[in-house]
């Protein structure tokens, strides 16, 4: 059975991490969707439109599949909205019928967030911008089969064995 992993949330709260032990467990791959958004991000707006998530879904999900032509589990991760979530795990029900998706949010406190965006290079940290992601992404109504962890607490092991549990 093809195996694939799709990881949002906010910045810090453990997608790169999780999602990088995740495919080395599995001897797979890690597909990172910002940076389809950093390629092709219309600088004329302050964020991206509905219209580049749904096409970072489409490359997201013209990646996978090649993966998945070799057998290779894959992991993605991204800042998804429910619209592209959903874009990207029907397009691969869709094209895969031995197909096991894990669709996983991961979020952590504010005080924890901000801590860990700390710990990032100076170029990298996201400072007012884990505020405001928090609150757009708490504002959401997620679909039902995507799995809510809260890594506040949690090691990277830890999270890693919920996910497996899943």
């Amino acid at each position: 059975m093809k195996e694939i992993l799709i990881l949002t949330g906010g910045c810090g709260v453990g997608k790169s991490t999780i999602s990088k032990k995740w495919a080395k467990l599995k001897k797979g791959v890690v597909i990172e969707s910002d940076y389809f958004r950093n390629w092709i991000h219309n600088k004329i707006y302050d964020r991206f439109s509905i219209k580049e998530e749904l096409l970072i879904a489409d490359l997201s999900f013209v990646s996978t599949k090649e993966y998945l032509k070799h057998n290779m589990p894959v992991a993605i991760e991204n800042v998804w909205t429910p619209l592209g979530l959903d874009k990207l795990k029907n397009n691969l029900e869709n094209e895969f019928r031995n197909v096991n998706i894990k669709c996983v949010l991961l979020k952590c406190d504010l005080k924890e967030n901000h801590r860990r965006d700390k710990l990032r290079i100076i170029e990298n940290q996201m400072k007012d911008r884990v505020d405001i992601l928090n609150t757009e992404l708490s504002e959401y109504k997620w679909p039902e089969y995507l799995n809510i962890i809260d890594t506040t607490k949690l090691n990277i092991q830890e999270t890693l064995d919920r996910i497996l549990e899943i």
